[in-house]
Parts: structure tokens; C-alpha cells; sequence
């Protein structure tokens, strides 16, 4: 039998299934006919105590926490399983939720859905007991679908209904939960980096646009000019953080040509230099703040690495001050949707990040941030100083000898190249690699750089003077980049071209139409002392050379024959004595 429930009935499961252990509370939801909207709903569950309080951040089950302190709750594909006699006595009731995800910002509420019901079940007979349809549903965007509580020495359960118009954050607080949901507004954000806008380098110039200067930028392309005279001129206030611009072909040719000339062939990836995305933003707070936001970027890593869709951040070892720097940069992670949702638990002071899947975002966390934040540094630079550059991301460049090499990142500032190899984790095992590059490419060390993230600064010093290529960290690039493109004059570089190397030619003199080498004489010095002068037998005729050589060996035979017959005298001598 099926105890079919009004809003504030109550069932009492001891008098439906008097056996009754564990049971499964079903969340359903059906949208209205013909309506393809996309929600996104999320079911939870509150353990109370007689305060009807939560004792701490754990009594809190939902997407991120799917399990209860006693494991006497489980949260799996919507459906809770719950084991009666495992939950602890000081646990008075369990409320269930339904909640809807930036509820706000979607202009979404749960009247526009059908139906809501929750439903509970016997897990073992998979019997349903109580059914409770919701029948009253206005502008609410959470709403406490139902209670399971102790009564004596029984448990029943009520039909609440009962909703909140301002989301699950204050559903959860009068609980005693903290949660802290994301800004729902990006406009915030990008108003927050409005006064950052740079101008773009003058080596490409834009057709200029000043119309609206007041508004904030927007990410959105530029649109291609179909006029080309219009490339000829200057956009002052364009925001290298949002364009397309560094795209171009007008933008890295130079890089292209400078190549070409040392028979150097490239292959510019276009799409890597785009900075309408967010990828630049996100890149330049990492590296400014790499230290203390270090734990944020290693957690992702390593929770994707493993195959985990969701990352728990533990900051109850930071400051107050801390703290609040990465709940915001976590919050900026979200507004940016690099992350799919975020929360952060008060009382255990712990960020948790549902992560995104999108193969970009995990390699931007995998390491690619570190060649956005190179890029932007260095080209904030030569804007703010007007010198002309150019530059590539990930361009493939194609050596003499066969082989390919991507370049991470790849500048020509006022003519002089730098080239900057990013790695944010080993970085011991490519130092040959590159050393041997550099030499290929005829760059001077001062401008071949391997960028490596977190290595102090003298560690770096060191390694630069070990091997032939300079070593930096993210806290030395942007002044590196000062000292020698503004502040020293670029060593010249020439066109250098890979060139065989040929053996020195020898002169020949002709003398009767014939090719002799011409050998001079070996001069000695004189001396007035016989004695010390030693006769060359290569000086004396050819007859006598041999004569004396004839000489010689006949005497060194018979010397070497009498002393056999010496040495053999000896021993019968010897062997007699022994014998008397």
C-alpha cells in the first residue's frame, strides 16, 4: 500500500513495512509539454539535530559530499539510500531538497517545470511506501520537498512544500550551512578589469573605432575591415586582452620572414594567439599570484589527472587574508566557466570546484597558462614602451636537418628574437634538447629563455651559468624582458645561414705545366758546437743512407749471438756446481 501524501500529512513507515532498515528517497521532476529548456537541478539532503542544525559541514549530503559522516546516507544518480538503524542518535530529522543552479542568472524557477514528487521505497522488496506530489509551485528556486524524523521510537515522514525564492544559499543557512554561491553576473567581472585595457603594439595597426568609450569591454571578435587602407591605421584603445588581432597574418609575418632568411620554415598555429577567450585573464593572475594560488592550480591538475570531475581545496592551514584572495580567484574561475560550479563551506573552510571536461580547459590547467602569461606580460610591455613586436604561440618551426619543434612561445621585438619555453614541471630532461636548438637557430643566450615555474631565483642564476641558455621564473620574466629590450640595446643578429665547413685550400705553384706543392725549407739554427748537432740520415745520400744502415744491423746481430753463448756457459757453470 502507498501512503499518497498532501503538503504537511505525514506517513509513519513503522505501520507500512514494520521490518523496515533501508529505504530510497526518490527526487523526480518532469518539464512542462513541448518545453526544451535546460535546467539544472540539484537534489541535497540536511541531517539535523533536535535544533534542527546541522553539528557541522559533513551533515550537509549533496553532488560534492555524496556520503554521510555514519555512511548511513548515500547520494547516487538523484536517489538517496538510507539506512534507519545506522544513523547516529544525536541525528532528529533528515531534510530533502531540490534546488535550482544559477537560478538567477538563467531566469529560471521551479514554476515553470510540471511536476515535482519524492517518492520513498523499500530497498529490499523495491515497494514504494509514501508518495508526495507537489501541487503549489510559484517563483520558487529551492524548496524543501519533505522531512524524515524520529518519532518515539519510530520514524515517519511529512510533506513540507516549503520554498525559498533566493536559492539554496539561504535554504542552507538557516540550517547552519555557509554556502557561498558564485557571482551570478559576469558583467561584474569584466567592469573589475575594464580600467587593465592596453593598447595594441604598433607593428599592426587597426582601423581606430572610439565609439562608447565609457562601456566596459565585451568578449566579443573584432570584425574583419573590407576596406585593407583601414589595416594602415592606429586603434588606440583596443584591448590586447580581447582581440583576434595577433591572429593576422600582418602580425606574424615578420616572425615568418626572420625565419625564412636563416632557411628556417614555420607553421603559425593562428588559433593559439586568440585572445578573446579568458585564458589570458585567468593566465595573468596564476602568474602573478603563482604562491599563493598554487594549491588552487595543483588540486585541479591533479584531480584531473586522476579522472575526478570535482576538486576539494583545504584552507583551513591559510590566513583570513588568504583565504579570501583564493575564494576569489575560485569565484573568478567560475564566472569565467572554467570551473562548472563552486562552493565554499564555511565552517570546514574548504572551496570545492565541480571541473570542467573541455579538452582546453584541462590542458590550460595542465600547463598552457604558463605560455599565456608569457605572452601577455611580455606584449604589455613592448605596448606600454611603444616598441613594435611581434608574436606567436605554439607556432611549429621546420630545421634544415628534418626535424619540427614547437615553440611555446616565440617573439621579434625591434628585430630581435626571444624565444621562451614554458615549463611548469620537469624541466631537467629538455635542457639539451634546447641548448643544442638554440645553437641551430643562431640565438644569442640572452634571448633563448626556458621559463621555469617556482624555481627560485638563485636556483635559476645557477643554471644559467651551467649551460647555454638562460634560465628564468615567472617573478624574473617581466624584468628580464625590461633590462634587455628597453633598458640595453638588442645584440645585433645576422642572417646567419647554416654554412659548410670547407678545409683550408692549399696554393699550388706551376712551374713547366705541372702542379707541385710548394714546401719551404725547414730552417735550423747554427751553432758553433759540433757537439750538439745531430746528422739527419734523410740528408745523406740515398747509398751511404743504406750502407750505414747495413753496418748497423750486422753489428747488433753479433752482439746479441755472443751473449747467448755467454748466458749458455753460465748455465752448464751452474748445473755443475749443483751436481758436485
Amino acid at each position: 500500500m502507498v501512503d499518497v501524501l498532501q503538503k504537511g500529512e505525514n506517513s509513519s513507515l513503522l505501520k507500512i513495512a514494520p521490518q523496515l532498515n533501508e529505504i530510497i528517497v526518490a527526487i523526480k521532476w518532469i518539464k512542462q509539454p513541448s518545453d526544451e529548456t535546460e535546467f539544472d537541478i540539484d537534489t541535497s539532503a540536511f541531517m539535523l539535530t533536535e535544533q534542527n542544525k546541522v553539528r557541522n559541514d559533513s551533515d550537509f549530503i549533496f553532488y560534492n559530499q555524496t556520503t554521510s559522516p555514519d555512511n548511513a546516507i548515500i547520494l547516487k544518480n538523484q536517489l538517496f539510500k538510507i539506512t534507519l538503524n545506522g544513523i547516529t542518535e544525536d541525528i532528529n530529522k533528515i531534510s530533502f531538497v531540490l534546488s535550482l543552479h544559477d537560478a538567477k542568472q538563467k531566469q529560471q524557477h521551479f514554476g515553470l517545470l510540471d511536476k515535482i514528487t519524492i517518492e520513498l521505497f523499500n530497498f529490499a522488496d523495491k515497494q514504494k511506501l509514501v508518495s508526495y506530489t507537489l501541487d503549489d509551485i510559484n517563483s520558487e528556486t529551492a524548496i524543501i520537498l519533505g522531512v524524515l524524523y524520529r518519532y518515539n521510537i519510530e520514524w515517519k515522514f511529512r510533506a513540507m512544500g516549503q520554498g525559498y525564492t533566493n536559492g539554496l544559499a539561504v535554504l542552507a543557512k538557516n540550517f547552519g550551512v555557509d554556502i557561498e554561491e558564485p557571482i551570478e553576473q559576469l558583467q561584474n567581472k569584466i567592469e573589475s578589469i575594464a580600467n587593465s585595457k592596453i593598447d595594441i603594439p604598433p607593428l599592426v595597426d587597426i582601423k581606430t573605432n572610439t565609439n562608447k568609450p565609457s562601456q566596459p569591454p565585451k568578449k566579443t571578435k573584432p570584425k574583419n575591415s573590407k576596406n585593407n587602407s583601414s589595416a594602415k591605421e592606429v586603434m588606440a584603445d583596443l584591448d590586447i586582452h580581447n582581440t583576434d588581432m595577433m591572429t593576422k597574418q600582418d602580425h606574424y609575418a615578420p616572425i615568418v620572414q626572420w625565419l625564412q632568411q636563416r632557411n628556417f620554415q614555420a607553421t603559425v598555429n593562428e588559433a593559439a594567439m586568440d585572445t578573446s577567450g579568458f585564458f589570458d585573464e585567468i593566465a595573468v593572475e596564476l602568474g602573478d599570484n603563482y604562491v599563493l594560488l598554487k594549491i588552487v592550480i595543483d588540486t585541479i591538475k591533479r584531480r584531473q589527472q586522476g579522472k575526478y570531475d570535482k576538486a576539494y581545496i583545504d584552507l583551513s592551514r591559510q590566513n583570513p587574508q588568504n583565504i579570501e584572495t583564493i575564494k576569489k580567484f575560485c569565484k573568478q574561475l567560475h564566472d569565467y566557466a572554467f570551473v562548472a560550479k563552486y562552493f565554499y563551506i564555511t565552517n570546514d573552510k574548504k572551496v570545492v570546484l565541480q571541473l570542467q571536461a573541455a579538452t582546453k580547459i584541462v590542458n590550460f590547467f595542465n600547463g598552457e597558462w604558463l605560455e599565456w602569461y608569457a605572452v601577455i606580460k611580455i606584449a604589455n610591455l613592448c605596448h606600454q614602451r611603444k616598441i613594435k613586436f611581434s608574436c606567436t604561440r605554439n607556432m611549429i618551426i621546420n630545421l634544415p636537418d628534418d626535424n619540427k619543434y614547437e615553440i611555446d612561445v616565440f617573439f621579434l621585438i625591434n628585430d630581435a628574437p626571444l624565444f621562451i619555453e614554458c615549463k611548469s614541471g620537469e624541466y631537467r630532461e629538455f635542457i639539451d634538447k634546447y641548448s643544442r636548438l638554440r645553437k641551430k637557430l643562431f640565438i644569442p643566450k640572452p634571448y633563448f629563455l626556458m621559463l621555469t615555474l617556482g624555481v627560485n631565483d638563485d636556483h635559476v642564476k645557477g643554471l644559467t651559468a651551467m649551460f647555454d641558455i638562460t634560465f628564468v621564473n615567472e617573478n624574473m620574466l617581466f624584468d628580464y624582458a625590461i633590462e634587455f629590450f628597453v633598458k640595453k640595446k638588442p645584440i645585433a643578429i645576422e642572417n646567419a645561414k647554416p654554412t659548410k665547413i670547407e678545409p683550408p685550400a692549399v696554393k699550388p705553384i706551376l712551374k713547366n705545366n705541372t702542379t707541385k706543392l710548394a714546401l719551404k725549407p725547414l730552417e735550423t739554427k747554427n751553432t758553433n758546437s759540433n757537439r750538439f748537432k745531430i746528422k739527419d740520415p734523410y740528408t745523406q745520400p740515398l747509398d751511404s743512407r743504406n750502407h750505414a744502415s747495413n753496418s748497423t744491423f750486422l753489428s747488433r746481430k753479433l752482439f746479441f749471438i755472443s751473449m747467448f753463448f755467454v748466458l749458455v756457459g753460465l748455465l752448464i757453470g751452474l748445473y755443475s756446481e749443483i751436481n758436485n
